[in-house]
């Protein structure tokens, strides 16, 4: 069985063997995806979602610097860093790509060990982005890096919030509130946060239940049904797996429902 990659990038360049020479330094670590220009490469950044695109400059009918400019002003793909490797290395060109929106670049000929530790570098900023984000921390500017993703979360978080009461609430119900298809938001919510809309419903729902838990007198049935949950042992087992403690051992309730019906 393979080892699952936490990581997704896309190479764009132009030169099939530049493609094949990088993907194979970068490939046994990260999930690559590999197009030969721009265009292409466009419509696999908007498919898929990477977490990190490499692409060449110089290139036919899109180059890098007129990808890298369309891809930071479309929604879905505005977050993705982007490294631009170039055989030109004066200062003008370099500042062209910043001014696209480029991350970072690198030279070529370039050093594999190089280019490994600044795909790294950028993966592991990505990785502190999403382990900000918490239902407790109201900044979304902590976890996101433009305003449409902090507009995006902020809509998904007013809209869960006024209504994780509905058992009916689920990921098609918010795609078609926010307009977007179910495979884009859920792959926009994973590159952001690291989780799915199901995840952070769930703990939504987890977290209100915990403070009606510690602050109501309802039962645990009643806490279950009144934050969005159809089964009460359904949902004590969730509580149990998220808090390593379950719902009876929190409840204020003078008449919770018995231990062997909620684990």
């Amino acid at each position: 069985m393979t080892e699952e990659k936490e990581f997704s990038i896309l190479i764009i360049d132009d030169e099939s063997e530049m493609r094949e020479v990088i993907d194979s330094i970068l490939n046994p670590l990260y999930n690559t995806f590999l197009a030969e220009n721009g265009k292409a490469g466009f419509e696999i950044a908007k498919r898929e979602i990477p977490d990190i695109i490499l692409t060449d400059v110089a290139m036919p009918d899109v180059n890098g610097i007129e990808f890298c400019l369309k891809l930071k002003s479309t929604f879905e793909t505005a977050h993705i860093p982007v490294v631009m490797i170039t055989a030109k290395a004066m200062d003008e060109d370099q500042l062209r790509g910043y001014e696209s929106g480029a991350t970072d670049y690198i030279t070529k000929p370039f050093n594999i060990a190089i280019l490994r530790h600044k795909v790294k570098n950028i993966l592991e900023t990505v990785k502190k982005l999403r382990d900000r984000f918490t239902l407790e921390n109201k900044n979304v500017e902590d976890y996101t890096t433009n305003s449409h993703d902090a507009k995006l979360m902020q809509s998904i978080i007013a809209y869960i919030d006024k209504n994780y009461q509905k058992t009916e609430l689920s990921i098609e119900i918010l795609s078609a509130e926010l307009g977007m298809s179910k495979s884009t938001l859920y792959r926009k919510l994973k590159s952001i946060t690291g989780k799915s809309a199901v995840d952070i419903i769930q703990e939504f729902r987890l977290q209100k239940a915990h403070t009606l838990l510690s602050n109501s007198s309802m039962n645990i049935s009643e806490i279950a049904y009144s934050v969005g949950y159809t089964d009460p042992g359904y949902f004590s087992t969730r509580f149990k797996e998220r808090f390593n403690i379950a719902p009876s051992a929190i409840s204020k309730s003078t008449s919770p429902l018995k231990e062997n019906e909620n684990e």
